[in-house]
């Protein structure tokens, strides 16, 4: 497994007044997910519990559950580190138009460059053995931006007829978001060289199966 200790800077002089408990609040969010970096890094993933990483980073359990309702929401914030704010554009602000194959395509290579700039980091996450369809839960507040605008382009073609509306948003959402998981595990185990080729194959797939 490749190993990512992760500690970054967070930014708190010269915030004002107003802002100073959300800082404190995004800091110490921040020090529980390099804390479970460090710790999943050394013992694995499947040996960290929660009062793990809270002790780690030096809170108590009741503090770590005020930030992450259960150890995989810490995916979440990994997420967070790898793509950017949830204010990030969608593929409409990339100036791509089309079907909603071509944009949810151009969306999620956008997403999965921006993940591959950070090439450690990347390859940590995505050889953590845990799913990430965790985060895809309806209502889930840790659900990545990237993931949500991929539900509502689902949802805007079935409104107009581009995808098919037999089945449920929740399963046609998982599909597609299958494939990018996909394409980042196979590029993080060495399967895969051209992970943004493979990723655009994948969801071709996904949305055309597999008929000639």
């Amino acid at each position: 497994m490749s190993r990512y200790y992760g500690a970054v800077a967070v930014k708190g002089a010269g915030q004002g007044p107003a802002r100073r408990p959300l800082a404190r609040r995004k800091a110490t969010r921040d020090s529980v997910v390099d804390a479970a970096l460090r710790l999943f890094a050394k013992q694995g993933y499947l040996a960290v519990r929660v009062q793990d990483i809270a002790r780690e980073a030096g809170i108590s359990r009741a503090t770590f559950y005020k930030y992450f309702s259960e150890r995989e929401e810490i995916l979440a914030g990994l997420f967070e580190r790898l793509l950017g704010a949830e204010s990030e554009p969608d593929s409409e602000a990339l100036g791509i138009t089309g079907s909603t194959e071509v944009r949810i395509t151009a969306l999620l290579v956008s997403a999965a460059t921006k993940m591959l700039e950070q090439e450690q980091l990347a390859r940590f996450v995505y050889s953590l053995p845990v799913r990430h369809s965790a985060l895809l839960r309806p209502g889930s507040t840790a659900t990545p931006y990237v993931l949500q605008h991929v539900r509502q382009l689902l949802e805007q073609g079935m409104n107009q007829g581009d995808v098919r509306a037999d089945l449920s948003l929740d399963l046609l959402t998982l599909h597609v978001h299958a494939a990018l998981e996909m394409a980042m595990r196979d590029w993080a185990e060495g399967n895969a060289q051209d992970p943004l080729g493979h990723l655009r194959n994948l969801i071709r797939l996904a949305f055309h199966g597999i008929d000639g």
